[in-house]
């Protein structure tokens, strides 16, 4: 059974940085060597190398600072104890910010096999066993990202303790704190990108909070750099918030909701970029996962959202995601993982790599 490293960090936001750096400096130094040609690789129409990628992202740096100096703060301690530069760890965490420099309307002509992702859902009291509330994803990346994987478990100086998913190097990728929040996230591609916040700031500052409306209002009006769809769970309520840089939107959630790679709001889709998406994956992975979790509601539980991560339907363009035979792995989009949380109870069950080639492995509070 492949096992994920569990990395402790606690003290001020320097210090937990500056133990993350150390704890992964092998793999964070070899992320940093290797992750321009990935983005090279998967955009046709980029040549530049990676010090003008490091400018591009530096221009988030203001944005940043006011969002969350103390989030600033341990991105120079990840730097400094992995021995690499502060605008590298800050080039990291910009990766999906950098899917935006594709250029518009043309990402279906240059990478016609690519470009599929995550799924994810969101199951409320009323639809989970025994009242229980459920939160997850597959997510998925190129297979190359799924070396890095790595698990925080965060206990600050101030507020609530937080299991965070993540890349070796990255602040985080989804996950849950103490005072009972649960986040997953899928990437959608919106027309309005600009400087702004990144992603796993957003994700970092909503598992900080003690409410689920402060988790909430952490992406929804934050200053955004691009889009993403963001799931969060709590307190008994739940929230699918669609944003683009500038924009959001919460869709309607009648006892659960799942969520792909495509804007489906009414007022968001005109920020879809056009021909972002090469084929229709996405669609059927929502529709799939929305049956799913019609089809079991009131039945829902941990073992029951493991099936539906394993789904193949469409594939390899399917929930669990897979590249095609043969495929570089710098360039075949696969689930890098899956999680199933209980935001409630504390725990999330973690699959590295395909789950429906390896098994979960649960983590508490």
């Amino acid at each position: 059974m492949k096992t994920v490293p569990v990395i402790e960090l606690s003290g001020t936001p320097f210090d937990m940085g500056l133990a993350h750096g150390r704890a992964l400096k092998n793999l964070i130094r070899e992320f940093v060597d290797s992750v321009t040609e990935v983005h090279r690789m998967n955009n046709g129409y980029l040549s530049v190398d990676k010090p003008p990628l490091e400018t591009f992202c530096m221009k988030n740096l203001g944005f940043l600072e006011k969002f969350s100096p103390d989030l600033v703060e341990e991105m120079r301690g990840i730097a400094e104890g992995a021995g690499v530069t502060f605008r590298e760890i800050l080039y990291l965490n910009s990766f999906l910010e950098l899917e935006d420099l594709r250029a518009p309307s043309v990402g279906a002509r240059v990478l016609p096999d690519g470009l599929w992702g995550c799924t994810t859902f969101n199951v409320t009291r009323e639809a989970g066993e025994g009242g229980r509330a459920y939160i997850g994803q597959t997510y998925d990346m190129e297979k190359y990202y799924e070396k890095f994987l790595c698990l925080l478990r965060i206990t600050p100086e101030k507020g609530p303790s937080q299991l965070v998913v993540s890349f070796a190097g990255i602040l985080g990728l989804n996950g849950l704190n103490s005072a009972g929040v649960g986040a997953v996230i899928n990437k959608v591609t919106a027309t309005d990108a600009r400087p702004g916040v990144i992603y796993p700031f957003i994700m970092r500052k909503a598992l900080a909070s003690e409410r689920i409306g402060d988790a909430l209002g952490a992406a929804i009006f934050s200053p955004r750099a691009g889009g993403i769809n963001y799931q969060f769970a709590g307190s008994g309520v739940a929230f699918c918030a669609e944003t683009s840089a500038a924009y959001y939107q919460l869709l309607e959630i009648d006892g659960s909701i799942a969520h792909t790679n495509h804007f489906v709001g009414s007022d968001m889709r005109r920020f879809e970029t056009p021909n972002w998406l090469s084929h229709g994956g996405s669609m059927v992975r929502r529709q799939v996962a929305d049956n799913f979790l019609k089809k079991h509601r009131g039945t829902l539980n941990p073992e029951k959202l493991k099936e539906l991560t394993r789904d193949h339907t469409n594939h390899p363009r399917c929930i669990c995601a897979h590249g095609f035979p043969g495929e570089d792995p710098r360039t075949a989009f696969h689930t890098v993982f899956a999680v199933i949380m209980d935001p409630e109870a504390g725990w999330l069950d973690l699959c590295p790599g395909n789950p429906c080639e390896n098994g979960y492995e649960r983590h508490a509070l």
